[in-house]
């Protein structure tokens, strides 16, 4: 391509950014989530602000891109109507943007003062199941003085500098309430949540039009679960919530569901389909279509706001005794409820007992630290394919470090503060998965080796996960696994492509090659195959020619750079004349743009050139540069404006 240019007039300047800029937070919602509770109460007990520091800067250091936070309205206008209370809450929002977070907000908890009359008797209504609700879990009296703390919120955490908190960080993106399926978490009716949701989203996008807001998270099984004791499959309560107030379908952004199933693998052999975490993911997915054509409306989309696998052991008190710690109080003891909802073979399990016909609480929900590390990848690799757009892992690390004895506080990916943070398998397996992916992975289909087909009412069988993605510099990454036992396996190669084999923590693996396949070891734990084609410079234009009339000013010419083969590239520019300059001279990226400047003012009439070499780690390149200079240029080539 050539570029010739008439220039009779002097063109704007070029804007160069501001380097001075802050680190900003994540601007778009993406699949890298975590449930981080840096702002809740008993974190700043526990860990103190030293300890909140680190792990503000862990979590991003293993690429942790959205916190998920609890905006807990029983904490903040805990003394009365309008009493408000942002110390902790302002300083650790201020400090996760700082940090380059974006922050999804829980609208969640009710004030003493603001609860329904009959908070006692609805917390205890499933006692003797061994099933109890705090009572800040209780559902507000009125909905007004919800909207108004909504409104006060989501006003003041927007980040548009108008009624802000100190430094105007950004909660762009908030759910009403956390699990209201559960008596736990909701000792209401359906119908009380689809008042609050309609009131929720309707407040925070009158306070926020741009904001994102989705439904509280939602456990689901398998559509239609219910043990009688205050818990339900998420979706058949969205179903009364919808015939209770139908209006609500218009009342969310996003699906938010918790496809939690803590005693099996998320894509384990021998478990029903429609309850693996595919079954589920694609449950949920119907459910969400169906309800479209059913009321209209767009496709929204479906998160995952809290998963996760326990590593407790028969050691942890925590793991043998959780929920019933906690309802010990219950008129039954022999019959403590331990609410995660049935198990991955359909059988639910309500009780202590039941754990002890098993042999203990351990040894149903107690995986590996490896195991967890697995499971974390597959199922990430699972929510891709499937279409999920945001995930939250459960969680960063205990805000309780123990103290709730429950097995849930072992689900996290780093160790207490007595521990000092350290990191498990599963942290550096989620490391891992970001820098293979990268921060937005975009999935475009299934490679050869992929053998998983899902059947919902069949036992899942065992079978190979072949999931493909590419990265933005033309990468192919290849995640593969299976879900039980190990197998040698050949993949073909792309023609002239470099391969590489990379282990579930990131480390290489040997890839022999034979015959254009390489050889991989599949097992449960997932390896990444990374193809790079060769890198290729390309630029554009090929060469530069200007027509210009003495004394004219300099003339910007933008130039591309890019790798037509993968991977980014190193370069450096040199030019041969001192009428040329460009900006900047040298870089590394997949794709860079150069601002070529041509100062043709202290030159003579007559034609003048020059060339502009470009040499990079994929081959060098020489645009050839003309500057024609002369006072006797023909009218017909000006603009038909300078006639």
């Amino acid at each position: 391509m050539l570029i010739s240019i008439l220039v009779t007039t002097v063109p704007s300047s070029h804007a160069e950014p501001d380097p001075g800029l802050a680190t900003r937070q994540a601007e778009r919602l993406t699949m890298f989530g975590m449930n981080t509770y840096f702002t809740g109460l008993e974190r700043f007990w526990n860990d103190g602000d030293a300890g909140i520091a680190t792990l503000v800067a862990e979590g991003r250091q293993l690429g942790v891109a959205w916190g998920r936070e609890e905006l807990s309205w029983a904490n903040l206008e805990r003394a009365g109507k309008g009493e408000w209370d942002w110390a902790l809450m302002d300083r650790r929002i201020l400090e996760m943007a700082e940090a380059g977070y974006g922050i999804v907000g829980m609208l969640l908890t009710t004030p003493q003062w603001a609860r329904i009359a009959d908070c006692e008797p609805r917390r205890t209504q499933y006692a003797s199941a061994g099933v109890f609700a705090e009572a800040y879990w209780c559902p507000p009296a009125s909905t007004q003085d919800f909207a108004d703390y909504v409104a006060t919120v989501v006003e003041r955490y927007d980040g548009d500098g108008i009624n802000d908190a100190p430094g105007s960080p950004r909660i762009a993106v908030w759910q009403i309430w956390n699990e209201p399926n559960a008596w736990e978490t909701w000792p209401g009716s359906p119908a009380e949540y689809a008042a609050l949701l309609e009131t929720g989203y309707l407040t925070a996008k009158a306070a926020d039009p741009t904001a994102i807001v989705a439904t509280g998270g939602l456990y689901v099984f398998d559509g239609g679960w219910n043990d009688g004791i205050g818990h339900r499959d998420g979706l058949s309560f969205m179903n009364d919530a919808l015939a209770a107030r139908p209006s609500i379908w218009f009342n969310f952004d996003a699906l938010a569901i918790h496809p939690y199933m803590p005693t099996a693998a998320p894509d384990g052999a021998g478990i029903f389909g429609s309850v693996t975490m595919w079954g589920r993911l694609t449950t949920s997915r119907n459910w969400l279509n169906e309800q479209t054509a059913r009321r209209g409306g767009p496709v929204r989309p479906i998160w995952i706001s809290e998963v996760g696998w326990s590593t407790c052991t028969a050691a942890d008190p925590g793991c043998l005794i959780g929920g019933a710690a906690r309802n010990r109080t219950a008129s039954n003891p022999e019959a403590q409820h331990l609410y995660f909802g049935p198990t991955a073979s359909r059988a639910p399990l309500h009780s202590c007992r039941d754990c002890n016909a098993r042999g203990d609480l351990s040894a149903l929900v107690g995986k590996s630290e490896d195991q967890q590390a697995n499971y974390l990848v597959r199922t990430y690799g699972i929510a891709l394919a499937q279409g999920i757009t945001h995930l939250n892992w459960f969680q960063l690390e205990d805000k309780f470090d123990g103290a709730a004895q429950n097995f849930w506080q072992q689900a996290a990916l780093l160790r207490t503060v007595r521990e000092g943070y350290a990191r498990k398998p599963a942290a550096n397996a989620y490391a891992t998965l970001v820098a293979q992916l990268g921060p937005e992975p975009q999935f475009v289909g299934f490679g050869p080796l992929h053998t998983f087909q899902h059947q919902a009412d069949a036992l899942s069988s065992v079978a190979r996960f072949h999931l493909r993605f590419t990265t933005p510099d033309r990468q192919t990454v290849d995640l593969i696994w299976r879900n039980e036992g190990l197998e040698d396996v050949a993949v073909p190669l792309q023609p002239g492509a470099n391969a590489s084999l990379f282990n579930r923590d990131g480390q290489a693996v040997a890839l022999p090659i034979q015959e254009g396949q390489g050889i991989i070891r599949l097992s449960e734990s997932p390896v990444y195959l990374r193809q790079a084609l060769p890198p290729v410079l390309q630029h554009s234009p090929a060469a530069i020619a200007i027509m210009v009339r003495p004394g004219t000013g300099p003339q910007n010419i933008s130039i591309a750079l890019r790798n037509a083969g993968s991977g980014t590239i190193t370069w450096q520019t040199e030019l041969d004349v001192a009428w040329a300059s460009v900006q900047p001279a040298s870089g590394t990226g997949y794709t860079s743009d150069l601002l070529l400047t041509l100062d043709p003012s202290a030159l003579g009439e007559g034609t003048h050139t020059g060339t502009l070499r470009i040499t990079s780690s994929a081959g060098n390149a020489t645009i050839p540069l003309r500057v024609i200079v002369s006072s006797q240029l023909n009218r017909h080539y000006l603009p038909l404006v300078g006639r």
